[in-house]
């Protein structure tokens, strides 16, 4: 019979994806970006100790819940949505995080181009979520705002980092030999044999 759907099937329903999640921190603050754009349909809940996020991107279902390793105050905490969605979490204590959440989450990697290890962070400019919307009593509420003039240009890249050799001027090769060209090592080899 044409148009009837037995009892025993269902329809599938469409799981929504895990978007990556970059994550770096200050000794006062977490700031994760979720690696989608577009963003339509943006719903967020921000606990002390929790976020649930989802979204639709290019017609796309993209979800998240994370539990955090320790809590942060959400009254002081800031989102955008300018580009990618991109959340300033003030911590209730300043503290060096050992890690994001208490157990291991696949979809959340270092966001390298924000990290400050605890030798740089005196270098390290802290982030900048001026423009940025307050999460503040808008617990699921979401809230779509832009980012105004954010600007991460003061965040800086991976440069030398201060590391020694690495950029810093430290020319500690000096002592090495020089390399020979490819080749010379065997027209030699083959004059000594020849001799």
């Amino acid at each position: 019979q044409a148009g009837v759907v037995p009892a025993f099937c269902h329809f599938a329903t469409v799981m929504p994806l895990t978007p990556n999640v970059l994550w770096a921190q200050r000794p006062d603050s977490v700031f994760l970006t979720v690696e989608i754009t577009n963003v339509e349909n943006l719903k967020v809940d921000l606990k002390d100790k929790s976020l649930s996020f989802s979204a639709t991107s290019d017609g796309k279902d993209f979800a998240f819940e994370m539990e955090f390793f320790k809590a942060i105050n959400v009254e002081e905490s800031k989102q955008s949505t300018k580009r990618l969605v991109e959340f300033f979490l003030k911590k209730t204590e300043e503290e060096t995080w050992d890690k994001l959440t208490p157990t291991k989450c696949p979809f959340v990697k270092c966001d390298w181009s924000k990290w400050a290890d605890s030798d740089d962070e005196d270098e390290k400019p802290g982030f900048d979520s001026d423009g940025m919307d307050g999460m503040g009593g808008m617990g699921g509420m979401g809230g779509m705002g832009g980012m105004g003039g954010f600007d991460f240009g003061g965040m800086g890249g991976m440069g030398g980092m201060g590391m020694p050799g690495m950029g810093d001027g430290d020319d500690s090769d000096d002592d090495l030999p020089d390399l020979d060209a490819p080749g010379e090592d065997k027209e030699e080899d083959e004059e000594e044999k020849k001799a």
